[in-house]
């Protein structure tokens, strides 16, 4: 579809009225004017010219923060009889993300323009994901549009809370990180040198921790540039192999298997995985279906594949419950409560109920590392920090020891 800008009468007030409208062809939009009861003056066609400032806006991120406040405000209005170009044009202006704006603003065109919300969102599936734009042409077709953007709304809300739960969890530790890693690097570059030069002039052997110590600084003072230009190209070379499937997958298999933060990635996964699966069968959509949209939700490989496998052993006419089962990547929780719900006909319910239970895992798991990592990363810099004072004090009792000998 093109943007063609107009420019018409009203018959009834004789008002002049100017606007844009995105249609197929020019005789679509003089039709839908007349329509309108207007008198068309002048139809012509916007040419797609570079604009830097929506080149610069289409550059920033749309935060999952944005997405729940455009989600929760849109069902709002949905609900209280706002009709959905009104409420289309509110969010627009109330909207402070640019992007998200501009998005906003070019969905209000093309729903005013006669197209359906689910196709207009689709044209911004950048911003709006798989599992978004399903679930609105649900609603669509059922007329429950606002039912729909109640439930992605609660949906949204509940994966923010987790990744604020996660976030705040590791948010101190690594400052705590950050902060030794920088305090070290002074050290060695600034304190270090200073006072073993004073030392090496007392010609005082050398114990090996400050020998070692020695080493380590005249590195970082001497050849810093190698040794930046080494984490770099140790770091390209990490993003390079995990942009390619196999190399993702087997960083993916690693995660999974190193203790405690695989048990994490694993609670975090099958929390989505109901939560998600439960939106979708609630709101009606086909179970192979639903899993195509889930698998676009997965972020590790192991997941995906497994999920991929799901839909053909459910294609083959095997249950959805026999599939986690036979899966050693989902807990026997999982298989076994959905197969109460599949017996009961409340797959998304049961599905729900698991989420909720693994919500609770998550939230006291990360409590608990929260307790256990603080004292450790302390003490873990405690100890690289007194060892390099250690290693500076060493000569000197060396020295003073020979001096009263």
């Amino acid at each position: 579809m093109n943007e063609f800008a107009y420019r018409a009468r009203e018959k009834k007030t004789g008002r002049w009225r100017e606007g844009s409208i995105v249609a197929d062809d020019e005789a679509t939009v003089i039709r839908r004017l007349q329509e309108e009861d207007l008198v068309v003056v002048s139809v012509k066609e916007k040419k797609v010219t570079f604009d830097i400032n929506k080149f610069l806006i289409n550059l920033q991120r749309v935060s999952l923060r944005d997405l729940v406040i455009f989600t929760r405000q849109f069902a709002t209005m949905l609900r209280s009889g706002v009709a959905m170009v009104r409420a289309l044009s509110i969010l627009s202006q109330e909207t402070k993300n640019p992007r998200l704006k501009l998005a906003v603003e070019d969905i209000r065109k093309e729903v005013e323009s006669g197209t359906a919300l689910s196709q207009a969102l689709a044209k911004h599936r950048d911003i709006f994901p798989r599992l978004y734009i399903s679930l609105v042409r649900v609603g669509e077709t059922g007329g429950i549009l606002d039912t729909m953007f109640d439930r992605l709304a609660a949906y949204y809300e509940k994966n923010e809370e987790i990744t604020r739960k996660i976030r705040s969890a590791s948010a101190y530790p690594m400052a705590i990180i950050i902060m030794a890693i920088v305090m070290v690097i002074f050290l060695l570059t600034y304190v270090l040198p200073t006072f073993l030069n004073l030392l090496i002039s007392f010609e005082a052997p050398l114990p090996l921790p400050t020998k070692i110590v020695m080493s380590l600084s005249n590195v970082f003072r001497d050849y810093w540039y190698v040794v930046f230009s080494v984490v770099i190209v140790l770091y390209l070379l990490f993003k390079m192999v995990t942009s390619k499937p196999k190399g993702k997958e087997l960083w993916d298999k690693f995660i999974l298997k190193i203790p405690v933060i695989g048990r994490l990635n694993v609670l975090m996964v099958v929390s989505r995985l109901c939560h998600t699966l439960s939106i979708l069968l609630s709101g009606g959509i086909p179970i192979v279906v639903a899993l195509e949209v889930l698998k676009d939700t997965m972020d590790l490989t192991p997941y995906m594949n497994a999920i991929e496998d799901a839909k053909r052993m459910i294609t083959e006419g095997q249950q959805l419950s026999t599939c986690f089962v036979k899966s050693n990547l989902f807990p026997p929780m999982l298989g076994y409560m959905t197969a109460v719900g599949e017996e009961s006909g409340l797959v998304d319910e049961m599905l729900e109920r698991v989420g909720v239970y693994y919500d609770g895992e998550l939230d006291a798991m990360l409590s608990t590392l929260t307790a256990l990592v603080e004292p450790i990363l302390i003490a873990f810099v405690g100890g690289v920090v007194g060892f390099i004072v250690i290693s500076m004090y060493l000569p000197i009792f060396q020295i003073i020891s020979t001096l009263m000998e």
